[in-house]
């Protein structure tokens, strides 16, 4: 499982199912495929350094749906770029089974 930092606003989005989608690099050495799961940590990032996890801090995990390989580098740490989807979380149905109806009254004695 790889881990990539993310904000509050981010994590939620994917929470919500508002968010399906990301670029990230990939991960040095590794690799990313269908089926893999990603989890998008809460981070925190000042000028000029790399973000560092927060201890406890909210984190949502995703399976991968789809990984596309852009044909291009991070600029600034110069791992491949890729693209991940995955299905938007929290839309998940599942088809409630229909009960049977007895098409006939229950009662079918007449008020006479």
């Amino acid at each position: 499982m790889n881990s990539y930092p993310a904000n509050e606003e981010r994590i939620s989005e994917i929470e919500r199912g508002r968010s399906c989608g990301a670029v990230v690099p990939l991960p040095p050495g590794g690799s990313l495929a269908v089926g893999d799961t990603v989890l998008f940590a809460l981070s925190q990032s000042r000028a000029g350094q790399q973000p560092s996890y927060v201890k406890g801090g909210d984190s949502v995990l995703v399976s991968l749906t789809d990984v596309v390989d852009l044909g291009t580098t991070d600029p600034i740490t110069g791992q491949a770029l890729v693209q991940l989807s995955w299905k938007p979380l929290g839309q998940e149905t599942t088809p409630v089974p229909a009960t049977k109806r007895n098409a006939k009254a229950r009662n079918s004695h007449k008020a006479v």
